[in-house]
């Protein structure tokens, strides 16, 4: 059964509300807006270097970029990378988000690369945004629908902003939202657990790590 991360912060009531009214049933069948799906495509969530920054405390990483997360980003690396390489050994496409903010000129500046260790491979797409969602403004969309796709496993940060909005565009647009709560993150843990409790009460599917392996391993079986 899932760890739920965000259990720490609710009251007594809260809990008993969320009892009450279903919402810590096992299964997709739980609430209406969560589900898995057959055919899903994993999306990397701004994985870059002004946001990562080098592995050490958040509050040294910030002395270099002010948006860094430091050691909070590499912890989730550290399940984000073998998570991407399972999924490319069981041919689960993998896309990836660039966030290119507006103070940026060049959107290839260094400071906007992708980290090195979730780095893409050859031939996996590299979609750009400017706003939290990766569905405004792109054509992520459309990518989804052309790869028959009915899922989107989302990965990366932040889990209150960039994550949280492209899950709930997803879902709106129709497909199912799974997140693998070690493979996200915020710079904020309050932030990051209300969102994760919020996202899996609404819209996603919020699992472990292995359990959303194996779920991956039993699809087509």
């Amino acid at each position: 059964m899932t760890k739920r991360i965000w259990e720490d912060l609710l009251t007594e009531r809260d809990k008993q509300v969320i009892s009450a009214a279903g919402y810590d049933k096992e299964g997709a069948s739980s609430w209406e807006s969560r589900g898995m799906g057959t055919n899903p495509m994993v999306l990397v969530i701004d994985m870059q270097r002004l946001v990562v920054g080098a592995d050490e405390p958040i509050l040294d990483a910030v002395e270099e970029y002010r948006t860094a997360m430091g050691e909070i980003a590499w912890n989730a690396i550290d399940h984000i990378g073998p998570f991407l390489d399972f999924a490319r050994d069981h041919e689960v496409p993998v896309t990836y988000t660039r966030v290119v903010p507006s103070s940026y000129d060049d959107p290839d500046h260094e400071d906007l690369d992708i980290v090195d260790a979730v780095a893409p491979r050859e031939g996996e797409t590299v979609i750009d945004k400017s706003y939290a969602s990766a569905f405004y403004g792109t054509d992520l969309l459309s990518r989804l629908v052309r790869g028959g796709h009915d899922s989107v496993i989302i990965v990366g940060n932040s889990t209150s902003g960039c994550v949280r909005a492209t899950a709930i565009d997803a879902q709106q647009n129709g497909f199912n939202v799974v997140l693998p709560q070690e493979c996200v993150f915020d710079r904020i843990e309050a932030s990051h657990k209300v969102a994760l409790m919020d996202l899996w009460m609404k819209y996603a599917e919020v699992l472990e790590r292995d359990e959303v392996e194996s779920w991956v391993e039993g699809i087509g079986e």
